[in-house]
């Protein structure tokens, strides 16, 4: 049965079931259609593991324990309370078929938004500079990339591969890098899974990557930076200091203009048209499912 809050019906999860299997963001399996092949993998092998209920458990103590603290002290964001914000986030979760999670704006660190939690209770916490200095577009690219982390199914296995790393295994340098590399490579992948959620939040390829190049600028001026030599001087950066390569192994994020080059493909395929349900511009050649996949791992290195 439907909830209803403040004049908006929220969906029950059995209804969230049936939208997801009948969205055209979903394919039949219920995987996103726009998930990167790896993490679409990597997602749907742990899902079918018996222990899964067992780690949602044990997810629901990490939760209350690593983010309880920011979750009480944070400002709920509502129609009453940010009510923008909230829209925006209204509207992504009803674009990628979730229920609307569990927002509030934080105090936290600069420019950044992160999704914590279970499949069962997902919660997004969005910096108070977002709020403040985002654009209404560029934070429907923003809160539709943490939805995104949401509908792809990421939640539970960020919670606990997080704690593993971080907690149990921090104490143990040689553990803790053998488990964090594999945990790590799966992670970038999500996230470019989540980026494609957000641009199709968003619906403009230009909106997101200004919303991308935000994040490195901070408070500066971001329309202000040219995208194309942005990326040409990271690629030959990163030729110089090739070390830099293998500390990105432990990195949970792909770096910035590997982001945005990544999308920018995305945009010009034929997934990406199909979801929209936007037909092919007349003499332009979209980028087949197979090329999309080849072409973003070359930038992934994967």
């Amino acid at each position: 049965m439907a909830i209803v809050y403040s004049g908006h019906n929220f969906l029950s999860f059995n209804q969230y079931i049936g939208r997801r299997l009948g969205s055209g963001t979903f394919k039949e399996d219920g995987e996103p259609a726009y998930a990167h092949p790896i993490d679409g993998w990597i997602i749907k092998a742990l899902n079918a593991v018996s222990v899964k209920a067992l780690l949602n458990k044990a997810a629901d103590v990490l939760v209350s324990l690593n983010f309880g603290f920011e979750l009480s002290s944070g400002v709920l964001i509502d129609q009453k309370t940010f009510s923008e914000i909230f829209e925006v986030l209204f509207k992504s979760s009803k674009i990628l078929g979730i229920p609307v999670p569990h927002a509030v704006a934080i105090n936290g660190q600069p420019f950044n938004a992160y999704t914590a939690g279970t499949d069962e209770y997902a919660f997004i916490c969005i910096s108070s500079e977002i709020l403040k200095f985002f654009s209404t577009e560029e934070a429907m690219f923003v809160i539709g990339h943490e939805c995104g982390h949401i509908a792809a199914g990421h939640m539970l296995y960020h919670t606990v591969g997080n704690a593993l790393v971080n907690g149990v295994l921090s104490g143990n340098a040689i553990l803790k890098t053998l488990s964090g590399i594999p945990l790590a490579a799966w992670s970038k992948c999500s996230e470019i899974t989540a980026d494609r959620a957000g641009l199709i939040c968003c619906g403009d390829i230009n909106v997101a990557i200004r919303a991308l190049v935000h994040v490195v600028t901070g408070f500066a001026d971001e329309s202000l930076v040219d995208i194309d030599d942005f990326i040409r001087k990271f690629k030959k950066i990163e030729e110089y200091h090739k070390v830099s390569r293998f500390c990105q192994l432990f990195t949970t994020h792909p770096m910035i203009p590997k982001r945005i080059e990544a999308l920018m493909l995305f945009a010009e395929s034929e997934v990406y048209y199909e979801i929209l349900g936007m037909p092919c511009p007349i003499g332009k050649e979209l980028i087949k499912k197979e090329e999309l996949d080849r072409r973003v791992n070359k930038i992934m290195k994967l």
